[in-house]
């Protein structure tokens, strides 16, 4: 019997779960966010299994939770690294694997939410007669439930929990709220950007910056922005690209953490951070006065016309968008402001 809902698969009685994963041990977002939050057990024999090469594509790995409901956790990989998107044929492999787990183990229900969907980008239309098509031979027997597009799981796991306060987290999400009272709306591209100057005046946030697409990435900072989502922060973890928008909530308990733990050089570093930012504060900006100063870490000694260069190089994006002039003014800035004031 299939049955289609929507809503928190967490919540299902089935007796097994499917959690959609990556093969490489990271479950920063989406459905498999939620089941690391609900299942902290699963999480880690998925992370040694993906480690140790265990795990595969058109493989599952399964574990059992020592509870009547649900009694399995079924990682289905739907993509082999998280930041690449899903294809079908994972999907269809997959399935396969699926359905002979559920004879072998004679599972009698199994809960299964719309795979490879959201942030794998494949689309519900195509995916849902292929799994339909793949269930045909134990539908019969076992009762399936079908969770269909629609519903943010891990809004619901977040909703309830509380965030304790640090001063780098309190820091960042005032450096964000400084950001927003000049009339500026934050999104998460803002926030890797603010974080990464935070960093660079000192504030030892332990993010380990890389070349990304839209300049500096420290993909440790997006663990932090999502666990902070819910509580401190909100938005769309289904929808998690660098324009999500990203609003504040309970900043009052920040600045009251704020009063009694930040102390005055790390105020002075807020201020270094509005200061050096001023003109720049809109994402475009922020990405262009970043990957500048990303690169003069690494070329101290390079020039404008190097540093066009380089900005060029980095991405073909980049190239089209970030004009010499625009270069220049960066440089400008940064050169005319580390000349006045101290790292």
């Amino acid at each position: 019997m299939i049955k289609y809902t929507t809503g928190n698969i967490i919540e299902s009685n089935a007796e097994a779960l499917v959690n959609t994963v990556n093969t490489v041990g990271v479950m920063g977002k989406g459905i498999a966010l939620a089941f690391k939050k609900a299942f902290p057990e699963n999480y880690k024999i998925y992370r040694e299994a993906c480690k140790s090469g265990q795990l595969n594509i058109g493989e599952l790995l399964i574990t059992t939770t020592n509870q009547l409901s649900p009694k399995y956790i079924i990682n289905f990989p739907t993509k082999k690294h998280w930041r690449e998107r899903s294809e079908m044929n994972f999907v269809e492999t997959g399935m396969k694997a699926l359905v002979k787990e559920i004879r072998q183990r004679a599972i009698k229900s199994v809960a299964i939410p719309p795979l490879g969907c959201g942030n794998g980008g494949l689309k519900w239309e195509k995916v849902k007669p292929l799994i339909l098509r793949e269930l045909e031979a134990v539908q019969d027997d076992v009762e399936v439930i079908i969770y269909e597009p629609g519903f943010n799981n891990q809004e619901v796991v977040q909703s309830n929990k509380k965030v304790a306060l640090t001063p780098a987290r309190a820091m960042l999400l005032t450096a964000l709220k400084n950001y927003q009272i000049l009339g500026y709306d934050i999104n998460l591209l803002v926030i890797q950007k603010i974080a990464y100057f935070l960093q660079r005046f000192g504030e030892p946030l332990n993010l380990d910056y890389e070349k990304g697409y839209y300049g500096p990435y420290a993909h440790k900072l997006q663990h932090l922005i999502n666990h902070l989502n819910g509580f401190y922060l909100h938005f769309d973890q289904e929808k998690n690209k660098p324009g999500t928008p990203v609003t504040l909530k309970h900043f009052e308990k920040v600045e009251a953490y704020n009063r009694e733990h930040l102390t005055d050089v790390q105020r002075d570093r807020l201020e270094k951070v509005q200061r050096l930012t001023e003109g720049f504060e809109s994402p475009y900006g922020l990405e262009l006065l970043a990957t500048v100063d990303f690169i003069l870490q690494r070329e101290p000694t390079a020039l404008v016309d190097q540093l066009i260069v380089r900005v060029g190089e980095w991405t073909k994006r980049k190239k089209q968008i970030m004009k010499p002039f625009h270069v220049k003014v960066a440089h400008q800035r940064l050169s005319e402001y580390y000349r006045t004031h101290s790292l």
